[in-house]
């Protein structure tokens, strides 16, 4: 069978590992992936993804974590993990809620306002809150979605980033970078937790997210589930992130990270410090924060002025 790379790096038994998880304070899941059960096909025009879904299918733990971080553009050191640790102590002392339902609302609402022929479609799937698919013209919407520190309208404006980012990279005729990933999720990141009048503990899951990669790197899953929970997680939020801190690994107890959380922090930290217009002009098209010299300025589907006021740049 052909596989993707989330299908190759999503547990199969998530749901089973996380019940023994929270029945013993000792257990270290075993995730079970597409490739144990059956033969899969894989290829990727990224030298680096293709090299880090060989390196998964070996199980060289050690070696995801190097060529991860480099494909993800996202490194572990001291002076982020600091800054980190620094927006974790702004967190506010509230909690969002909300079902699939509601949010699936507030996306079509945004669906209807930017006049984007997506659909939303809620599935009951887990290791998500919600994923575009473009080839169908919708959005996949986890009926297990988790807000607790996002707000679902920094939600609706991070699937947005995607969206329009490949809308407006197909009306200006421009080819998806191959590295465009990493600036992708730092500027979704970066719409998300800069919404106007909206106050939520968004930045502050990020931060928790590159942390909890600073300690998985060295560390097993329950190592990265105990400082989340530390860092003002709930359980169940704790268990949801930090078990993709370990998506791509079997044995969990060992050291290794998939570096892919911490990426959204890492990047985000570059965006921020973009001007206005540079960051609207990375809504071109799926190109990468390299490339942002070769567009001189922002043209879309959609006018400059409603992209500044919606994503509050």
């Amino acid at each position: 069978m052909k596989a993707d790379f989330l299908s190759l790096t999503t547990p199969t038994n998530l749901e089973l590992e996380r019940e023994k998880f929270f029945a013993s304070n000792k257990y270290h899941p075993h995730f079970r992936y597409v490739w144990q059960d059956r033969k899969v096909a894989y290829y990727s025009a990224n030298p680096l993804k293709q090299k880090l879904i060989n390196l998964v299918l070996a199980q060289d733990q050690g070696a995801i974590t190097s060529v991860a971080s480099l494909l993800f553009e996202t490194e572990i050191n001291d002076t982020t993990t600091s800054e980190a640790r620094q927006i974790i102590k702004t967190r506010h002392d509230l909690v969002h809620s909300g079902s699939s339902v509601e949010f699936a609302r507030h996306l079509a609402s945004a669906f209807e306002l930017f006049k984007i022929p997506y659909s939303v479609e809620i599935v009951d799937e887990s290791g998500f809150n919600a994923r575009p698919n473009h080839h169908q013209n919708k959005v996949v919407v986890s009926s297990k979605i988790h807000y607790e520190m996002f707000s679902m309208e920094g939600g609706v404006r991070h699937d947005l980033t995607h969206i329009m980012r490949y809308l407006n990279g197909k009306y200006n005729n421009i080819k998806r970078s191959k590295s465009y990933l990493p600036t992708e999720e730092g500027l979704a990141s970066y719409a998300q937790d800069n919404v106007k009048g909206v106050v939520d503990n968004g930045k502050v899951q990020h931060a928790i997210e590159y942390l909890g990669t600073s300690v998985g790197v060295k560390g097993s899953l329950r190592d990265i589930y105990n400082i989340m929970v530390e860092s003002g997680m709930s359980q169940d939020l704790a268990w949801k992130r930090a078990s993709r801190h370990k998506f791509g690994f079997v044995n969990t107890s060992e050291p290794g990270d998939i570096m892919k959380p911490a990426m959204y922090f890492a990047n985000e930290l570059k965006i921020t410090k973009l001007s206005s217009e540079d960051k609207l002009r990375l809504y071109v098209g799926k190109i990468s924060l390299d490339e942002l010299d070769n567009y001189q300025e922002y043209t879309g589907l959609w006018e400059r002025q409603a992209l500044i006021d919606f994503f509050n740049l």
